[in-house]
């Protein structure tokens, strides 16, 4: 069973990540336009997705985490809420 601190811990280390990563790659990308490089545009779009993203990996992470700690219902209505982001980001 998982403890309820270490459900918040793996959240607060994917919404942290995802952070991170969307500000390296935006610092990146503004550095390779600054400079004049063409891979500038692509780090950026990269970062602004990677930004995009994180919610939905932070709904993946409860749909783990309430699985594992046994709060089936949880789950059900997490993944939910993910199938339904997933179907709003493709139309």
């Amino acid at each position: 069973m998982i403890t309820e601190k270490d459900f918040g811990r793996l959240i607060q280390r994917t919404l942290l990540a995802g952070v991170f990563l969307s500000s390296l790659l935006m610092l990146a990308g503004f550095g390779f336009l600054a400079a004049g490089l063409p891979p500038g545009r692509a780090l950026l779009k990269a970062g602004v997705l990677v930004l995009l993203v994180t919610p939905a990996a932070r709904v993946a992470m409860l749909v783990y985490g309430y699985l594992r700690g046994g709060e089936h219902y949880f789950a059900l209505a997490s993944f939910m809420v993910l199938a339904l982001l997933l179907i709003s980001a493709l139309v």
